[in-house]
């Protein structure tokens, strides 16, 4: 297997451990009271918040290494 190939499969490992700990990052930060503001005022938004605050996160990260 060339090592192009083997750094993909590492990566793909890495992507699955960064996202595990990413969702349960974004957890954590909307169990806070400035979260709680935030969620009262909107219908199914835990979900939608925490779907959103994922693809924010994912987003500034992917933005600090380019």
């Amino acid at each position: 297997m060339g090592k192009v190939k083997q750094l993909d499969l590492l990566a793909e490992k890495a992507t699955h451990e960064a996202l595990r700990e990413i969702y349960k990052i974004c957890e954590w930060t909307l169990s806070g009271d400035l979260a709680d503001e935030l969620l009262e005022s909107a219908p199914n938004s835990y979900n939608d918040a925490h779907s959103y605050l994922m693809k924010l996160v994912i987003g500034k990260l992917a933005n600090k290494i380019k």
